[in-house]
């Protein structure tokens, strides 16, 4: 029995694969760059083709994240143009910027997993 089923495992168009369940277990805070170091090899499935996940984090402004949902919208905003589908920038006009409930429900379930310490 798995959590993620591939369709789970998909946002916008862009396959995260086992890469979002690694996301959710994964210990937070952390950095941009020690995601890139643990998971920037990883191959993301996009409408465009596949793009490596440390292409997509290098050029995020955020440079830390509390949550596996920021790091799933760092990653879908520094995909190549074209990559992502059904996603409105929020910067638009209209799009409340602190308001992220929306992007969180709106593509699975991508809240912290609970780990055994």
């Amino acid at each position: 029995m798995t959590d993620d089923h591939d369709d789970h495992a998909r946002a916008y168009g862009v396959a995260f694969g086992p890469l979002k369940r690694a996301l959710r277990e994964h210990r937070y805070p952390v950095s941009a760059a020690e995601l890139i170091e643990q998971y920037g090899g990883f191959e993301l499935e996009t409408a465009a083709g596949g793009e490596r996940l440390e292409a997509a984090l290098e050029g995020t402004e955020t440079t830390r994240f509390g949550e596996p949902w920021e790091v799933r919208d760092a990653i879908l905003d520094g995909l190549a143009d074209g990559a992502v589908r059904g996603r409105v920038d929020r910067g638009d006009e209209g799009g409340d910027a602190g308001d992220d409930s929306a992007a969180v429900d709106t593509a699975g379930d991508w809240s912290r997993l609970e780990s055994e310490e």
